[in-house]
């Protein structure tokens, strides 16, 4: 077993195709293919499912991939060791992440931590639905991402960092609209918009379950994420909107017309964090200390927002 065939083995395993790990390594396919098959033999067990255009990792594939990614991060941390103190202070990117359907306070929080903590990092921004920065995430193509939580990606760390709260929009003749605040009781017979489930499958089937479960039955999913499209559905079809008032889209929704009521369910919340490659942090350098700072500045509660 060499460091080769571990690199060749994590780049298979986070593309999942291996015409697409021998781009990211630039080499051919042929002898990826050959130094993986030669480390399978080696061990005596499959790393991965091979199907006609599919690759799948194993159950062993799986349970090898964190033990190799930290063998590469080791590896590579000696080459920064060897150049000295001069290397390291050389600024270098760190790719970062943000949900665009989220209050922008948690990004301004990570970009001003990496301005204090590590002065000098490009920090070049991508921005992206949840699902998307977390399929980022888990192929080491972005280094830290701001998206709603919880995540259940192998391989990925997490931090909370602040919380907010629903409000429903509606029209301003809706016999709602003149409510102080709703319950999902008072909900129980409406038909409720909902975003795109794509854009972060785990949390939102854990609040479709939640409304479902106090009442709220006709739920209509969406094909995107789309605020202009949804105010227009909620003013033609009389049709409600779970929103929140601190984000652009509950900004958004209000500025076409719409009412936002708050909604008063203590147990419905969003939670919003940063997530990381747990085997990048572990390497130390600029992400390692931002994440620290960052730590430390949570605490023991969560902001509101």
């Amino acid at each position: 077993m060499d460091i080769q065939q571990l690199r060749y083995f994590v780049a298979v395993a986070e593309e999942l195709h291996f015409g697409h790990a021998a781009e990211r390594l630039h080499v051919t396919s042929s002898p990826l293919s050959r130094r993986i098959r030669e480390l399978e033999k080696e061990l005596g067990k499959d790393l991965f499912d091979r199907g006609y255009h599919q690759v799948e990792l194993t159950a062993f594939g799986r349970a090898f991939l964190e033990p190799a990614r930290d063998v590469l991060a080791r590896f590579d941390a000696l080459a920064d060791l060897a150049a000295g103190p001069a290397a390291t202070a050389v600024a270098k990117a760190v790719r970062v992440g943000a949900t665009p359907l989220a209050p922008t306070q948690v990004l301004d929080l990570v970009l001003e931590t990496f301005e204090q903590v590590s002065p000098g990092i490009e920090l070049p921004l991508s921005l992206e639905p949840s699902a998307g920065l977390l399929a980022l995430l888990a192929t080491h193509k972005l280094d830290i991402a701001v998206v709603h939580l919880p995540v259940d990606t192998p391989g990925l760390d997490s931090l909370a960092l602040a919380e907010y709260r629903f409000a429903i929009a509606m029209r301003a003749d809706d016999p709602l609209a003149g409510h102080a605040r709703l319950t999902l009781g008072d909900l129980a017979d409406r038909q409720m918009l909902l975003t795109s489930f794509k854009v972060h499958p785990l949390v939102m089937k854990g609040l479709r379950d939640h409304l479902r479960e106090g009442g709220v039955t006709r739920i209509r999913e969406m094909p995107h994420s789309d605020v202009v499209q949804i105010a227009a559905h909620v003013t033609h079809s009389r049709a409600l909107s779970l929103t929140t008032l601190s984000t652009i889209a509950g900004r958004i929704l209000a500025e076409t017309g719409l009412v936002l009521v708050p909604l008063d369910d203590p147990d419905l919340h969003f939670r919003l964090g940063v997530v990381w490659p747990a085997s990048a942090a572990a390497r130390g350098g600029p992400l390692a200390s931002v994440i620290a700072a960052l730590r430390e500045r949570a605490g023991d509660s969560l902001t509101i927002l």
